[in-house]
This record gives structure tokens, C-alpha cells and sequence, in this order.
């Protein structure tokens, strides 16, 4: 009886092996078909099988059929094209750092080439796309703003130069945000000249940034705890003169007032 059921399971597992083992075998051959087809292809096969595949937003297919395309045929009429395209694919498969290398390689392979503006464009976007909240590392905002700000000045008339101005000033607010807040941190905390070293970093840097008339309301609170009228009375006049509809002005008026009466 043991031998019978010993021989049942073997059976048994020896189908189940032979099961795995020929969906494995369907698989590998779909897939070895798939590359095989992309590779029988011609040029302008490839190419639409991977604008097709863009259409129906197949983000992998069309990556793996223009990637095949632009290996194959890099003098073809549409390399570029296809190029950019292998990028938007990447970039709409949420793969931003991947899209940003094919976008700046096409970019400065082919500086006066239809596609250029768009691709160093696309690069500034996918870095922006990056870009973290300000309390944390903002590594990939400098590269962003690097990017979007390189734009303008190889492509000064290039359609994108705008929208890349608005990501740069939305950038600089946040690199100029993370500047303030590790000041505001050191001065919630009473230590107020590293405090002063950060706030002052922010209005170096960013002096026309959303976070810069906060920087000086903090400097002015920071010296006027520390007992240095002239450095607060400074801060205030700044405050005052180059943002005198902001928040924080509005309110250092309202403290002011309240203090005479």
C-alpha cells in the first residue's frame, strides 16, 4: 500500500513538474517568437509597429520596438524620431531617470536636429518629475533646474521656453523653501546662528523666491531676540521695501502697530 501511494504521488508531482515545465517552455518560445518577429521586420514595420504601440499606450511594447528600430536603423530618415519617441515611452512608464538619458543623448547627438529642443525639454521635465518635497535631499531639483535653464540658452526661440521658465521658477521656490526650513529648524530650536547662516543662504541665493520674505521676517525675529537692533531694523526695512504686499510684511505692520499702542 505504501508503494502504491508513494508511486501516486510521484505521479502526481512528476505532472505537475511537466505542467510548470511547459508553461515555462510557452512562455520562453512567446517571447523568443515576439523578438524573433521584431527582428524579421523592416525598417518602416519596426517603426510602426512601435508608433502602433504608442497609440494604444503599450509603453513596453513600443519601447521594445523602437529600441530595435533605433539599434538597426540609426541613419534612417526617422532615427531621431523614433529616438524621441523610445523617451516618451519611457517617460509615460513613469522610468524618468531612463526617459532623461535617452532625452539627452538625442540631444547632444543631434544639437540642430528636429527633435533637439523637444528632447533637452523633455529632459528639464523628467528631472522635474523627480524632483522630492523640499524637507527631503533635492539632488534631482538642482538637475531639473539645471536642465530647464540650459533650454533657453541653446534654444532661445524654441516653443518650450515658457513652460521650462515656469518648472525653473517652481524649482527655485522649492530649492529655496528646503533653504528656509533647515534655518526655520535651527531656530525653533534656539539655535539661532545657524539659524542666521541658512536664512541668509536663502536670500543669497534665491532672493526673489516665495520663501525669501520669510527668510527676513526670521531674521528680524531672530535679531530682535538676540538683542541686535540694527541687524533686525535692516531685516525689517528689506522686508518691507522689496515685499511689501507679502504675509509676512502684512504682519510685521500689524506688530509694529500693536506694539505703539
Amino acid at each position: 500500500m505504501n508503494g502504491r501511494m508513494n508511486g501516486r504521488m510521484n505521479g502526481r508531482m512528476n505532472g505537475g513538474s511537466f505542467v510548470r515545465f511547459l508553461a515555462l517552455a510557452l512562455v520562453a518560445v512567446g517571447c523568443s517568437s515576439r523578438s524573433g518577429n521584431l527582428e524579421q521586420m523592416g525598417a518602416d514595420q519596426l517603426y510602426q509597429r512601435g508608433a502602433d504601440a504608442m497609440e494604444r499606450r503599450k509603453w513596453s511594447d513600443a519601447i521594445l520596438a523602437l529600441n530595435s528600430f533605433s539599434l538597426r536603423f540609426p541613419t534612417h530618415p526617422r532615427a531621431q524620431e523614433a529616438r524621441y519617441h523610445l523617451g516618451e515611452a519611457y517617460y509615460n512608464k513613469k522610468e524618468f531617470i531612463t526617459a532623461a538619458g535617452e532625452f539627452d543623448r538625442l540631444a547632444n547627438d543631434s544639437p540642430a536636429g528636429p527633435w533637439a529642443d523637444d528632447s533637452r525639454f523633455k529632459v528639464c521635465e523628467s528631472y522635474y518629475r523627480l524632483s522630492p518635497k523640499p524637507p527631503l535631499d533635492q539632488q534631482y531639483t538642482r538637475g531639473a533646474l539645471d536642465h530647464c535653464l540650459s533650454l533657453e540658452t541653446y534654444y532661445p526661440n524654441s516653443e518650450y521656453v515658457a513652460r521650462a521658465r515656469e518648472l525653473a521658477a517652481e524649482l527655485v521656490n522649492r530649492l529655496a523653501l528646503k533653504e528656509f526650513l533647515t534655518g526655520d529648524f535651527y531656530y525653533k530650536r534656539g539655535a539661532y546662528d545657524s539659524g542666521i547662516i541658512y536664512f541668509e543662504a536663502t536670500l543669497r541665493d534665491f532672493p526673489t523666491s516665495n520663501a525669501a520674505p520669510r527668510a527676513l521676517l526670521r531674521l528680524f525675529q531672530t535679531y530682535t531676540t538676540l538683542g541686535y537692533k540694527e541687524e533686525a531694523d535692516a531685516a525689517k526695512a528689506r522686508l518691507l521695501k522689496d515685499f511689501p504686499q507679502s504675509e509676512q510684511a502684512r504682519s510685521l505692520l500689524v506688530t509694529t502697530v500693536a506694539k505703539s499702542l
